[in-house]
């Protein structure tokens, strides 16, 4: 039966359980369930080259010598393969290649292939989380069939156009603007355009890059979304009712207008490296609590939040899970001949954080593989709500990298390159990801100018600011979104005294990290540059 006709025949109670069950099993009869699909998938990683290229000319038989003999690997080990898409030398046929961004603008893009079968655990996992969003406690939900979806996500090869692509045949969902329509245009005109539609029509369901609801929530105005300066709109009855209405309501009051005042959704769904930031906000705004889900183009959709959306839980089937603690993930970052532990779910400890290792399971390509995310596991279990299963919050990429709202990735590599090209004189940095006022991230970098120019009036913050964003735009087109999309300005300049950088690491007796040093190296470093002695104090504070 296809979910429209679940619906139809089935209960509530028989639904909850076909996909929202596993919050109700052991995290024994969990692992019981990893170990299983683990030992399916090397099987058919067995039969393969690319089986044969990771795992040895001998295979892992069990999980225990799959953890000790095969290595943890990065894109590097599959992108010959996967870049050329040799599906013959995969352990199963995909129907479907996804992209997104490897590193900045100095690689291509990564393909990762998808089965059938992946693509059905895909779909019910992501059932599950419709399911969730709109469930005020365990079992009860309102999900129909005939939903109209605010779409704001990106459509294939992305990830996120997976939505769509596998609900099509089990829904009759009505997105906004349609797919067919949404692949023509710009992200941009996309948001713009959906959102005019659901202002028209009414929308039950928002699905979205968590940064770009922000960006509408921030922006939202009657006029502009009605457009009053092209020709009118002709809108819904009800919806032309709750617009009027809460335009009185705005100026009996002397109150702004939010969303929540003319839609009603069922549900708010949030993807994106920042979620747990903004996710306050946009519940006071919209009147719903936004259900965060987590995954991305190699781990598939990996996580969801409870009905009570307060920590992730992972899906069983979609991976097999491993975690590398964050000092053995530090170690490792420092040192790439040191190879860290992994610990499993059963082996976790409440309120650290982890490094994510994923082997994906139904045929994937993937294995043990270092996706780059970074995870706090915030409970053991919930007895409050009757999960006996770790939850977790998402914290962000690994340190060597500096993700922005989830559009770009910037490595050190990146920030080298452009600098190169630029032909600044800057001769010696380091860039951090920090947050402005209203949440959102963006890049700052601490930069020295070679001493022969430091006399020269014209090298401020400010040039090196706009010469340096032209050209990352030029080299990452990703970065080029983001003023566009979101209104953030990505790159913020400190400038500092030559020399400054070395008398840290005089003082200090070690390098700054170039990419996402802590803050309190930052501040340290702060200090030098005012000419006092700072506060000595270290630790890895994100």
């Amino acid at each position: 039966m296809t979910f429209k006709q679940e619906l139809k025949k089935l209960n509530s109670s028989q639904i909850w359980q076909k996909y929202c069950g596993f919050l109700d099993i052991s995290l024994e009869q969990y692992m019981q369930i990893q170990f299983r699909l683990l030992q399916e998938q090397l099987e058919l990683y067995a039969g393969c080259e690319l089986g044969s290229r990771i795992m040895g000319k001998v295979p892992s038989s069990t999980v225990t010598e799959f953890r000790k003999t095969v290595p943890l690997t990065t894109y590097d080990d599959y992108a010959d393969i996967l870049l050329l898409k040799q599906e013959e030398l995969l352990p199963a046929p995909p129907v479907v290649w996804l992209e997104t961004t490897w590193e900045s603008g100095s690689r291509p893009a990564k393909v990762a292939p998808y089965t059938e079968q992946m693509l059905s655990v895909y779909k019910n996992n992501l059932l599950a989380s419709l399911i969730l969003a709109s469930a005020k406690e365990r079992g009860v939900f309102n999900v129909n069939s005939k939903q109209r979806v605010l779409y704001g996500l990106a459509p294939l090869p992305y990830a996120t156009g997976l939505l769509p692509l596998t609900m099509s045949t089990e829904m009759d969902l009505q997105f906004f603007p349609p797919i067919k329509d949404a692949l023509k245009m710009s992200f941009t005109e996309q948001n713009r355009v959906g959102f005019r539609q659901s202002m028209q029509k009414g929308v039950d369901l928002f699905f979205g890059m968590s940064s770009i609801i922000y960006a509408i929530t921030k922006n939202f105005n009657i006029k502009t979304a009605g457009g009053e300066k092209r020709k009118p709109m002709i809108m819904h009855p009800l919806m032309l009712f709750r617009v009027l209405l809460a335009k009185y309501r705005s100026y009996r009051d002397g109150t702004p207008i939010y969303p929540k005042d003319i839609f009603r959704l069922n549900g708010l769904i949030c993807v994106g490296n920042d979620s747990a930031l903004f996710k306050d906000e946009l519940e006071r705004a919209w009147g719903c609590r936004p259900l965060e889900i987590a995954g991305g183009t190699e781990p598939t959709c990996l996580a969801t939040e409870t009905w009570k959306k307060d920590g992730l839980v992972f899906f069983p089937d979609a991976c097999f899970y491993e975690f590398i603690p964050e000092g053995e993930m530090l170690r490792s970052l420092n040192d790439p001949s040191y190879t860290p532990r992994t610990f499993l779910m059963d082996e976790l400890v409440a309120n650290e954080n982890y490094e994510l290792v994923i082997t994906v399971l139904k045929g994937g390509a993937f294995m043990r593989y270092r996706v780059g995310d970074v995870y706090r596991c915030l409970r053991l279990k919930n007895e409050q709500d009757g999960i006996a299963l770790p939850q977790f919050e998402f914290i962000d990429r690994i340190p060597t990298v500096i993700d922005i709202a989830g559009f770009t990735r910037i490595t050190q590599r990146a920030i080298e390159k452009v600098i190169r090209i630029s032909r600044l004189p800057i001769a010696d940095w380091c860039a951090r990801k920090q947050y402005d006022d209203e949440k959102r991230s963006f890049m700052h970098m601490y930069v020295e100018i070679e001493e022969e120019d430091e006399s020269r009036s014209a090298i401020n913050q400010q040039l090196i600011r706009e010469h340096m964003g032209i050209y990352f735009k030029h080299y990452d087109h990703d970065y080029n979104d983001l003023k566009r999309f979101l209104g953030v300005e990505p790159l913020q300049i400190t400038l500092l005294k030559r020399g400054t950088l070395n008398e840290f690491s005089h003082r200090f007796g070690r390098r700054l990290s170039k990419i996402n040093p802590p803050q309190e190296d930052i501040i340290n470093l702060l200090y030098i540059q005012n000419g006092e002695r700072g506060r000595g104090g270290e630790g890895f504070c994100r």
